[in-house]
């Protein structure tokens, strides 16, 4: 055979063999999207009318279709504000109160003042581990069981009572970051005791810290009082509401799950659409987010981790929203175990 003819039939077969190596390189959104386009594909699933084929469910569960609507503004102050945060990895010393209609329920970094009881309410807290000076440490988890259920009121009074946290008390409280959850859960449990004024801190200890905020790692520690809940149940949904259709639904646990299965009529809003780098997203940004909800109908949150339902029932809080707080647990033993058919 005619070397050069053998040269070029070997480049040629070499040509055919990389053309499908190369087209599997890169996934069809691109080189480097990975896991991110894998989510994004299921999420436009998800979010799509089409049925799930040979898949039967119970009739008070349901998959959909989630369509977002067009975002609101909040002023002419919310721009500059945004655009600051945004260029930031971390929430800075200041106020961000002005780019939230109800911003008074976000207590602002560095700018804690007056006679507020500041209470860490970090889940870890190793010995010798600092904490915003003045703090006391009431871990959110002591106000749950092992199971994550939320202990009686009579237990959570006592821990109250014995931390020093009196209801007229103005309380700030934060965690070991704002995207932990545990400020956003301490905040509900607090309003839903009848707390009169309590606030969760921008930022959280994560933020503190890296703003070189005085710290210390002395135990501080506040006399025993006697804590008085006055309830407000009104915060806290049960089955029969939830069954009634008299509230909107927000289903706050991850894509996935609300894609095997949710309570009827429920929108997916997963507490990672209401944070950013682990901080509460502007107000301009949840406008969006919020964009489907009718802010003249109570809102009721719902996920499996109390500490993810808080975070969006905390950013619908700062919104203006009527919100509440649903379990999931509850939902479950409420209703038969639901079934797939695979056909």
């Amino acid at each position: 055979m005619n070397k050069d003819l053998l040269i070029i039939l070997l480049v040629a077969c070499a040509a055919l063999l990389w053309l499908p190596l190369a087209s599997a390189v890169c996934p069809p959104g691109g080189c480097g999207a990975g896991v991110d386009y894998w989510e994004n594909s299921a999420q436009d699933f998800i979010s799509t009318d089409a049925p799930i084929v040979g898949v039967t469910q119970d009739s008070e569960m349901q998959t959909g279709s989630f369509v977002a609507g067009k975002p609101a503004t909040l002023g002419s102050n919310t721009t500059d504000a945004t655009t600051a945060f945004q260029k930031n990895d971390r929430v800075e010393p200041g106020s961000r109160n002005g780019l939230f209609l109800m911003g008074e329920f976000l207590e602002p970094l560095a700018s804690i003042s007056g006679p507020a009881v500041l209470v860490d309410v970090s889940d870890e807290h190793l010995q010798g581990s600092a904490h915003i000076k003045g703090a006391i440490e009431v871990p959110a988890k002591s106000f749950l069981y092992d199971n994550r259920s939320i202990r009686p009121v009579s237990e959570i009074r006592d821990i109250l009572g014995k931390a020093g946290i009196s209801r007229d008390d103005r309380v700030v409280v934060y965690g070991s970051s704002f995207g932990s959850g545990e400020a956003a859960f301490a905040v509900w449990l607090l309003r839903y005791l009848g707390q009169k004024d309590v606030l969760a801190l921008d930022g959280g200890l994560d933020d503190w810290t890296a703003s070189n905020l005085p710290l210390e790692t002395k135990k501080n520690l506040r006399a025993p009082t006697n804590y008085t809940p006055s309830l407000r149940p009104e915060l806290l949904a049960d089955y029969d509401y939830v069954n009634s259709g008299a509230s909107q639904l927000v289903d706050a646990r991850s894509f996935i799950d609300y894609g095997q299965g949710r309570i009827k009529n429920a929108l997916l809003i997963s507490s990672d659409q209401v944070l950013e780098g682990g901080r509460i997203r502007p107000g301009e940004d949840l406008n969006q987010t919020f964009a489907t909800l009718d802010r003249k109908r109570p809102v009721v949150v719902y996920s499996d981790d109390l500490y993810k339902t808080s975070l969006v029932w905390y950013a619908l809080l700062l919104m203006g929203y009527d919100s509440r707080i649903y379990t999931w647990r509850d939902w479950q033993a409420h209703v038969k175990t639901r079934t797939y058919t695979i056909k």
